[in-house]
């Protein structure tokens, strides 16, 4: 298609919405309520997939040295670990630390444990692992138990398949809730352009009677169906994100306030805007331009 002819097209198709600007406002407001159920919709996924990340690295599994270990082989071993597949973070904890923790949980009875710090001190160097994900425990478990140096690997097996299955069913909610929302938003959208192109239906009888080429009459549509669409996508992103900003701002004060909520922090919207937006131009522009060209030929064959 030559330049001028797309301008040309292009302008008709502008003239069509102000010249049928009820019909265009109506399938605008449309399109856009239907992408903006569809944010809300997306954002819950992002922040679901969020906690059920936040939830996996919650795993830890605690390695004890031998107590013989010195500092250079410790740091050895730590190397080792890290290379390990499945193993994001390694904190090592020298039995003096162990010892100065152990005296302040025991709180006022602390004082039990004086005499033995330095050669006394009965406790052993000690790893703790933080792991990327659950099903990575098993293997992780037994490559450390291969290390010589390695006297007894702890970790809780019910708190991992626990963790696995919340994280597993968080997943599958967050899919499912996205899935339902595309097709319904799909549906709303194919629905509100051919009602729009049903309403100009004897428009397009008449320039088809008079000699005017399908593409010639199609062009037009396809492009207002695009450029509704493009509309009605910006104006859902910019209530979906600000919308979003005033949860952020109300959510940051009550986790001033409950210090637990810290473990169900919200997505900041930079994390999300560009997978949003790319949604917002496939589904609303994308499924204006098919219903524009599935109504069209329909009225085209008539």
């Amino acid at each position: 298609m030559k330049l001028r002819t797309f301008k040309f097209f292009f302008k008709e198709a502008l003239r069509n919405i102000f010249r049928n600007r009820v019909m265009s406002i109506a399938s605008i407001v449309a399109i856009m309520s239907a992408l903006f159920i569809l944010g809300v919709v997306l954002i819950l996924a992002f922040n679901l997939e969020h906690i059920a990340g936040g939830l996996e690295s919650k795993i830890e599994i605690t390695v004890f040295l031998e107590k013989d270990v010195g500092s250079n082989q410790s740091r050895s071993i730590v190397s080792q670990i890290e290379q390990i597949h499945g193993v994001y973070e390694v904190e090592f904890i020298p039995k003096e630390k162990g010892l100065a923790q152990w005296k302040k949980e025991l709180g006022e009875k602390g004082d039990l444990l004086e005499g033995y710090e330095g050669n006394n001190n009965p406790l052993p160097d000690k790893l703790i692992l933080r792991i990327q994900k659950p099903e990575y425990v098993d293997g992780i478990i037994s490559s450390v138990n291969e290390i010589p140096e390695v006297d007894k690997v702890n970790y809780s097996r019910e708190v991992v398949e626990s963790i696995s299955k919340i994280v597993k069913a968080t997943r599958l909610v967050g899919l499912l809730l996205m899935l339902m929302l595309i097709v319904i938003a799909m549906i709303i959208i194919n629905n509100t352009i051919r009602i729009n192109v049903y309403s100009r239906r004897r428009e397009i009888s008449i320039m088809k009677y008079i000699g005017a080429t399908d593409s010639y009459i199609r062009w037009p549509y396809i492009i207002e169906g695009f450029t509704l669409g493009v509309i009605a996508a910006i104006l859902a992103g910019a209530l979906v994100i600000g919308g979003y900003n005033l949860l952020l701002n109300r959510a940051g004060q009550m986790m001033g306030s409950y210090s637990f909520l810290n473990l169900f922090q919200l997505l900041p919207i930079e994390k999300m805007i560009y997978d949003l937006g790319l949604a917002f131009l496939l589904v609303g522009c994308g499924v204006g331009i098919i219903a524009s060209i599935i109504s069209t030929r329909r009225y085209l064959k008539a």
